[in-house]
């Protein structure tokens, strides 16, 4: 069952008031449900901190995809065990948050299963995940899912106009779909991908300026500065492939839409009704696979202009 990331917070707020919250969970959920604010919100009651003060508490420990080939490597792993194998600096416990889990490398995850089973007190670890089917299952045995279900922040996403207006013109055509109607559609989704990671790099970078700034005396010859910076880049490695997976979510959502409308469900955009009305059930079904494998692809660190040229040519062409 898949909860609203408020809803599972208060269930998961209550089991830690009750001395029942598990050491270890996997979070799990398209982009757009919440699974960071989740997490966020879990490891303020560990840190007994704000939600909005984890990022900066030096007893919350964060890993995400950093090398080239955008994966959790085993070097990430054995450094964060030893971070959290040290005394807490603040609070009476660790945080730990895994995003991406499912791009967790085999030898890392397998480094990683005893501490996953066995963290060390007050410690909890909290692995993230869009793709639950790509962890192994000896990691996805020793934790506890919680799903997590859209919220309605994303189904009204900003670039969903942009998307609905290109499906419309790739699909909603006198003539059936095209490869140029397919590229087409590749070109508008491409730049709205690129919009949002250039945001995520701006604000990124800002808050570098800031940082750096703030605590340049501080840091004059300790290697802080080169530190904050690598981790600011891997942040922003991170926050794009999360933009551009929130972006594919839309996709999958407008599509969904249409399937839900041939069943009774009121729609009030007009495309997303006559794509429910031009193409029969098991059609879109054929278009959410053809979505869910290219969003494999990525996962799997295909190339990411190669893997949407390839995969939209493939949704669109469907017949």
């Amino acid at each position: 069952m898949a909860f609203s990331h408020q809803a599972a917070f208060e269930r998961l707020q209550s089991a830690h008031a009750h001395g029942r919250l598990a050491h270890a969970y996997l979070i799990t959920g398209p982009t757009g449900s919440g699974k960071r604010e989740l997490a966020t919100s879990l490891a303020g009651l560990i840190l007994d901190c704000r939600a909005e003060e984890v990022a900066h508490h030096p007893d919350a420990h964060f890993v995400q995809p950093e090398s080239k080939s955008r994966r959790i490597v085993i070097d990430q792993i054995r450094d964060l065990e030893q971070a959290i194998q040290r005394k807490p600096l603040l609070a009476n416990g660790k945080a730990v948050i895994i995003s991406d889990a499912e791009r967790m490398q085999p030898q890392a995850a397998n480094a990683f299963l005893k501490t996953l089973e066995e963290p060390p007190p007050g410690s909890l670890i909290l692995l993230l995940s869009s793709l639950p089917e790509a962890i192994l299952e000896t990691v996805l045995s020793r934790c506890v899912e919680t799903a997590l279900r859209p919220t309605a922040m994303a189904v009204a996403a900003p670039e969903q106009s942009a998307i609905i207006s290109a499906l419309e013109q790739a699909l909603l055509q006198p003539h059936p779909p095209t490869a140029g109607d397919a590229f087409r559609f590749t070109r508008v989704v491409q730049a709205l991908i690129v919009e949002a990671k250039e945001r995520i790099s701006d604000e990124n970078d800002s808050l570098l300026k800031q940082e750096t700034s703030k605590y340049k005396q501080a840091s004059e010859g300790s290697g802080w500065l080169q530190e904050r910076a690598e981790q600011v880049k891997a942040m922003t490695e991170a926050g794009s492939v999360r933009e551009r997976d929130r972006i594919l979510q839309i996709i999958v959502d407008v599509l969904g839409q249409a399937l839900r409308t041939q069943h009774g469900v009121a729609t009030s955009h007009p495309a997303i009704q006559k794509l429910s009305q031009k193409f029969p059930p098991t059609n879109i079904l054929k278009r959410l696979d053809a979505m869910e494998t290219l969003r494999r692809r990525l996962a799997l660190g295909v190339q990411e202009a190669l893997s949407l040229e390839g995969g939209f040519l493939e949704m669109i062409m469907i017949k």
